[in-house]
């Protein structure tokens, strides 16, 4: 009978935690599917860009071995995420709201690969708690709302920790993944990459040199060399561009690395470092409301545990080389930071958050052990399932406003409103945005127009034509200038202010009769 009893028990325990795990992930998709259900994300210079050059590779068959320019002048990204981006947008007949899926899926998958491992490596509880700190943290969330090619590097950095921690403490076999991922990194975002790399390889050298002898890691390079190629082409096609590029560093070039009116000092260029990775950190969680002080609550619980972990108290021999591996890597990778001469950009860091979600999730599992702190944890995440809960009622049942300029539904709708008014008959189209490169609307114009109204617009100044007007929320009377310098002819029809913010105006240039 007591048999029967324990076995009934621990059915109904799976049964709850199963429960608990999809909600989770019910959670964590909710938070980042909206964007994907209302087709209305954010469509600006980044992918205007991205998906001109997808158009190139799609419809006009140029295959490209570069990706993104990065930071660094001279320096690209690799092109996987040109090709990935062309795969999900191809499947939707170019259709931009293929990115949201592609980065949806990804965000996704690093939501099922947490899981999955930490389950595997410290047992359901940590990764239950893991899962939940992944599903509300606000930037993993945002890395599924828009395309941008550093955002898969979430995805990576997971994978990377995990297969890290593998080939130190299992296996030499996670050679060929962990050098595979870290050379993938660099056709996303090249700066972490470059991080990675190097606290990898200084990990390896001060701590485990006998892997450098092992078979699995001389296949390892070679994989790493292999997904680089397309750089390593490139660079060899034009004269070691990208090579010279990043030499120049040395020789005290700063390469378009400083924007005009920052420091160079060294005390503030450390200072700004310092603060880029807490901003990071930050970053990972909520900060609204009361749930701003989670974040500050969260460092003081970190760092206690690693004070512990060290004296190898509270924690299992495996739980403790986890966090030892983890916290050396973070030591080394900050300690690099300090050898940067230049600001650390918010994007260089993006996917960063992983490693403080994981070794927080491990750590938060532990404290659950104990009633007094199991309390705390649970209020705090009470506070971030108030808060996520709120997000999820303001973005599907009371959303503010449909982006402006800045989101793909205003766009379309500037750009339906113009072909509807010229009532099938031909006309021209000038835009003004303050990029200055109109991306966005070539594309809209090429995809959009095309696909609904089987023509695109040229781009003179005769006959009728249109000026679609972006003010620039910074210098809202930029346009006006355009129009005095570089428009100035023509008979002005009508001038309309969309609900959105854009301004149309239809102008006429009579056309002269060739003699």
């Amino acid at each position: 009978m007591f048999i029967y009893l324990k076995t009934f028990l621990n059915v109904l325990k799976r049964r709850y935690l199963f429960v608990v795990v999809v909600l989770i992930f019910l959670l964590g998709f909710a938070l980042r599917a909206q964007e994907l259900i209302s087709h209305n994300f954010l469509f600006l210079f980044d992918q205007g860009r991205d998906m001109m050059v997808v158009k190139g590779i799609l419809y006009d068959h140029h295959l490209t071995l570069l990706g993104p320019s990065t930071s660094l002048r001279g320096v690209f990204q690799g092109p996987l995420w040109y090709y990935l981006l062309a795969l999900s947008t191809g499947i939707f007949g170019g259709d931009p709201w293929g990115g949201i899926v592609l980065m949806v899926v990804i965000s996704i998958g690093v939501l099922i690969v947490a899981y999955f491992w930490m389950k595997n490596l410290f047992g359901e509880k940590t990764a239950i708690v893991t899962l939940f700190l992944f599903s509300v943290s606000s930037e993993a969330i945002a890395a599924a709302t828009y395309a941008w090619n550093p955002h898969p590097m979430w995805f990576l950095v997971t994978i990377y920790i995990f297969t890290f921690y593998s080939l130190i403490y299992k296996s030499n076999r996670f050679n060929l993944i962990l050098w595979s991922i870290i050379g993938l990194m660099f056709h996303f975002q090249t700066a972490l990459a470059v991080f990675i790399l190097l606290a990898t390889s200084i990990y390896i050298l001060i701590f485990r040199r006998k892997i450098i002898f092992n078979r699995n890691f001389i296949i390892g390079i070679g994989l790493f060399l292999f997904t680089f190629s397309p750089q390593i082409l490139f660079d060899i096609r034009h004269d070691f561009l990208m090579s010279k590029s990043a030499l120049s560093l040395f020789a005290g070039s700063e390469q378009g690395l400083l924007v005009g009116g920052e420091s160079s000092r060294y005390a503030d260029l450390i200072k700004g470092h310092f603060l880029s990775f807490y901003e990071n950190f930050r970053s990972a969680f909520i900060n609204d409301g009361f749930a701003k002080y989670i974040p500050n609550i969260f460092i003081v619980i970190i760092l206690s545990s690693v004070i512990f972990a060290y004296r190898k108290e509270a924690f299992l021999a495996k739980e403790y080389n986890f966090v030892s591996l983890i916290g050396r890597l973070l030591l080394i990778i900050f300690l690099l930071s300090f050898a940067y001469p230049f600001p650390l950009r918010y994007w260089f860091l993006t996917g960063f958050q992983s490693f403080y979600l994981i070794i927080l999730g491990l750590i938060l599992s532990k404290l659950l052990n104990n009633r007094l702190s199991m309390f705390v944890i649970i209020f705090i995440f009470a506070i971030l399932t108030f808060y996520s809960l709120q997000r999820i009622n303001l973005l599907y049942f009371n959303p503010p406003n449909d982006g402006g300029f800045s989101k793909i539904k205003g766009k379309l709708a500037a750009t339906a409103h113009i072909y509807n008014d010229s009532k099938n008959k031909p006309f021209g189209l000038l835009v003004f945005t303050p990029p200055v490169y109109t991306y966005v609307y070539d594309y809209l114009i090429w995809w959009y127009g095309k696909k609904n109204y089987n023509y695109i617009p040229h781009g003179e100044k005769k006959g009728t034509f249109y000026l679609l007007m972006e003010p620039d929320p910074h210098k809202p009377w930029s346009y006006k200038g355009w129009l005095e310098t570089v428009i100035k002819t023509g008979t002005i029809l009508e001038t309309k202010e969309l609900p959105s913010g854009f301004i149309i105006q239809k102008r006429y240039v009579e056309q002269k009769n060739k003699i």
